[in-house]
């Protein structure tokens, strides 16, 4: 496959296949990303991450190697210093054909296999704790046949769920309408929780699984 495309911000276009393979896999994406136009010590990216301490350097000196990232800064510290990372370049475009895939459905189902199952994970965990196991297809009030597990409006310690998904109908308007309130849900969201230090965020913040799509279907 051939791309045709070309980034249109300023981004580092990627033209080594290992550094393609780095950004592209999603278990070795996950390590890089705390890195991303951002100084981070390996604790500091460990703790976004989720990961042991060992597993960072070792991922650290991988990217080290690969020239994703360099050292910005050393820290003296009594007996050590610790160093900070930050990637090479504030933004990366990856080709197509700098990535392992065969197909950009293989690239696309890789990258999408694990949150998908992340999102499986969290949502039949809720299903789990609220007893819920069955399946009803109904027909709603503006006469769409829609199938659902009837999942609750919140946790039982008072944490919202939303999970919804259909085929819909809409012409080119309705479509930019119900796509510009999706996106702005979406900006809000990522306004209130973004990506923050550990230390940073709210003793009562929760961990949620976010996912927004309007995608037309090929006639």
């Amino acid at each position: 496959m051939t791309d045709t495309d070309s980034p249109s911000m300023n981004l580092h276009r990627v033209t080594d296949p290992r550094q393609a393979a780095l950004l592209t896999k999603p278990t070795s994406k996950q390590y890089f990303a705390p890195f991303l136009a951002q100084s981070r010590t390996v604790k500091d990216a460990a703790q976004i991450v989720g990961c042991e301490l060992n597993t960072m350097l070792y991922r650290v000196k991988v990217m080290l190697d690969a020239e994703l990232i360099e050292v910005v800064e050393r820290r003296p510290r009594a007996g050590r210093t610790v160093q900070v990372y930050r990637s090479v370049h504030d933004g990366y475009f990856v080709s197509f054909g700098t990535t392992p895939y065969a197909t950009l459905e293989d690239r696309v189902a890789a990258q999408g296999k694990p949150i998908f199952a992340r999102l499986t994970e969290a949502y039949c965990a809720m299903l789990h704790e609220h007893r819920h196991s069955g399946h009803a297809l109904m027909l709603n009030e503006h006469g769409a046949v829609y199938t659902t597990d009837l999942p609750p409006e919140a946790t039982p310690d008072g944490r919202p769920v939303l999970f919804r998904d259909m085929t819909v109908h809409l012409d080119v308007a309705q479509a930019q309408a119900v796509a510009a309130q999706l996106a702005q849900a979406f900006e809000q969201a990522q306004t209130f929780g973004g990506a923050k230090q550990v230390s940073e965020r709210s003793e009562q913040a929760s961990e949620y699984v976010l996912m927004v799509a309007l995608i037309p279907v090929q006639r």
